[in-house]
């Protein structure tokens, strides 16, 4: 495969993210609530530990397609002269895929054998750890696609209304960081959560199509001494 080839295939991989984060939250199922009692959390883990184990290992190989497509939208502000936004974006990536790893982390674990095994107020507290670094997660996801945003519109990358929904993605996505409530709508497990799944993998996979209908068809050659102008 050529360069631009290799190119195109990594600012394609958000769709591929996507893809993957939806089927693993789908075989995932109905997590226990925030507020879930030990009991109701050791049930769940104890009764679907296949199933779940399938869901985090495809959300985890989701996150690894998430940097491929944050090192394609970095290297792309590079080439535009915007240095400090594309470290910025790899920075903050980083730290997005190392805290939902720890959040898979917690889910396999309670999967494998420590729901069966653990004490009620232990399991407990391991849900609603994973809930709530899922939750804080939202902050460093809003503040991903607010530099992303910024770089591509400074760089003429995509049209000046892509600058409108990327705001309106990122204000969503914030919020989600705000889910404190102990239950209901506004919880860290509560129905909010799809409202921001929606806008966050909806601007991922817009950014993706856009970022894959401007990658150049050919590498430009780089410019020879002789070719230079005297």
């Amino acid at each position: 495969m050529t360069e631009m080839q290799w190119e195109r295939w990594a600012r394609g991989s958000g769709i591929g993210f996507a893809v993957l984060l939806v089927v693993g939250f789908t075989l995932f199922g109905d997590a226990p609530k925030v507020d879930a009692s030990g009991s109701e959390v050791a049930t769940f883990y104890g009764d679907h530990g296949g199933r779940i184990l399938t869901g985090a290992a495809l959300i985890a190989l989701g996150f690894v397609l998430f940097i491929w497509f944050a090192g394609a939208i970095s290297n792309a502000l590079r080439q535009a002269a915007q240095s400090r936004l594309a470290a910025t974006i790899l920075a903050i990536a980083g730290a997005i895929v190392g805290l939902q790893f720890l959040v898979q982390a917690l889910s396999a674990s309670l999967a494998l054998n420590v729901a069966d095994a653990g004490d009620e107020g232990v399991l407990q507290a391991l849900n609603t750890l994973a809930w709530s670094a899922d939750a804080l997660d939202a902050f460093l996801l809003a503040g991903f696609i607010a530099a992303a945003t910024v770089g591509l519109r400074r760089a003429s990358t995509v049209r000046p209304w892509f600058g409108w929904v990327g705001v309106g993605a990122a204000g969503i996505v914030a919020l989600r960081g705000t889910n404190w409530a102990s239950d209901g709508f506004w919880s860290p497990s509560g129905g909010y959560l799809y409202v921001m799944l929606i806008a966050g993998l909806g601007w991922i996979v817009l950014t993706s199509i856009l970022l894959v209908r401007a990658t150049p068809a050919v590498e430009e050659a780089p410019q020879t001494a002789s070719a230079r102008p005297a």
